[in-house]
């Protein structure tokens, strides 16, 4: 009998707000090396850090953290089509009603952060003579990160709280998407599959916009193959298969890159003979390309099919593992404005930066990241969006996005 009860979908997934949070927790670390930039300037192609915490353990996090943006967006595109694309396409949820939700959930951390970091930056010229790693801190930048757009393309380089480019990101791909649905061309499976290249060839041409294109309609598909996979009742075997061969491949991106570091000089070997006028920058560029994209269209998506598949399959994941993912969003906006205060912090105490090469500090400041982040979501994130959402929505009738 328990074969032939067809699955029932979770009302909630859980494991994809854990997997959020651990994905937000990466980037910290990814953004730790920035301590310790010459003269706190970012510059292309500069060998990595072996001195930071837990090298041989982390340096995988530490060389291709930037990755987590892309599950994000991946997630992103699953959840918008699981729960909002019919909503939307049948009038449920108007345009207002979605944006308010979307902008009462970004805009004031967002917003908040952007004027942290406007007050610090300034600090870090007059103490330093130099910003601290994001250089565009001008009052152009400023009101394209007010309007969110600053990563739309009518920017020069990253501003003010960097890493707040894939939010603006996705607030143009809320956007593309309520388009999409209205449009009713959310069930196109041909139309979401060509919005992958496109995205891929946005990036080609430096529109980070690509970036998020590329992997929230993976996401989108993504969606569907699951859809596809609930309605057949052998769902347990689905799961099987596919959390076997994510297992496989998370080892072959581990092990290949722990215990093969060689794949790296044959792939500069190979296509050195390919492109006899290729440099080694160039070919270690190229590689780190492939190496991206079979992680963005294997890996990352495999992960989160298999998750959501346990959580059907088996059972749900208790709400507990949603802390995490509560705060990911504060954790991912604050992380950085927490670091420029770190830098000014230690200048005043004349501490030497290095400190920060210790494990125990670098432990102290992602807990000091995590504890402050949950502080925010509950004391300033929810009763910042309740109250916008109560001012402009609590007079009008239908659902209510989450």
């Amino acid at each position: 009998m328990e074969k032939n009860r067809s699955p029932v979908v979770p009302t909630y997934f859980h494991s994809l707000d854990a997997f959020r949070g651990i994905a937000a927790v990466i980037v910290v670390l990814f953004h730790w090396q920035m301590f310790f930039y010459p003269n706190d300037v970012f510059t292309t192609g500069g060998e990595l850090n072996k001195s930071l915490p837990f090298y041989s353990a982390l340096s995988l996090f530490y060389t291709h953290g930037m990755v987590s943006v892309d599950i994000f967006f991946q997630l992103s595109g699953f959840i918008f089509f699981w729960l909002y694309a019919n909503a939307i396409a049948s009038g449920k949820i108007d345009f207002r009603k979605f944006w308010i939700y979307r902008f009462s959930r970004l805009y004031p951390l967002h917003f908040a952060t952007l004027l942290i970091v406007a007050v610090l930056q300034p600090l870090v010229w007059q103490r330093m003579g130099h910003y601290f790693v994001i250089q565009y801190n001008d009052t152009y930048h400023f009101l394209l990160n007010v309007l969110f757009i600053q990563n739309w393309g009518f920017e020069v380089g990253p501003s003010f709280n960097a890493p707040s480019w894939s939010v603006s990101v996705e607030i143009f791909l809320y956007l593309l998407f309520f388009l999409i649905c209205k449009l009713r061309w959310h069930t196109n499976k041909a139309l979401l599959l060509l919005l992958i290249p496109a995205g891929a060839l946005m990036q080609h041409y430096t529109l980070l916009i690509g970036k998020g294109v590329f992997s929230f309609f993976l996401g989108a598909l993504l969606y569907y193959v699951y859809n596809y996979l609930v309605q057949h009742k052998n769902i347990r075997t689905y799961f099987r298969v596919i959390s076997i061969v994510t297992i496989v491949l998370w080892a072959v991106v581990i092990i290949s890159y722990y215990y093969y570091p060689f794949l790296q000089q044959a792939w500069t070997n190979n296509i050195g003979r390919l492109r006899p006028g290729l440099s080694a920058e160039q070919s270690a560029e190229a590689y780190g390309v492939v190496r991206n994209l079979l992680f963005r269209v294997t890996v990352a998506p495999c992960t989160i099919l298999s998750l959501v598949l346990l959580e059907t399959a088996v059972r749900p994941f208790h709400r507990r593992w949603s802390i995490l993912g509560n705060c990911s969003y504060a954790i991912y906006l604050l992380h950085f404005p927490l670091q420029i205060a770190t830098v000014l912090a230690m200048q005043q105490l004349h501490l030497d930066r290095r400190l920060l090469l210790t494990p125990w500090v670098m432990i102290a400041f992602i807990s000091m990241v995590i504890l402050l982040s949950l502080a925010v979501y509950y004391y300033f994130e929810q009763p910042a969006q309740d109250k916008i959402r109560q001012a402009t929505l609590s007079r009008r009738k239908g659902i209510l996005a989450s």
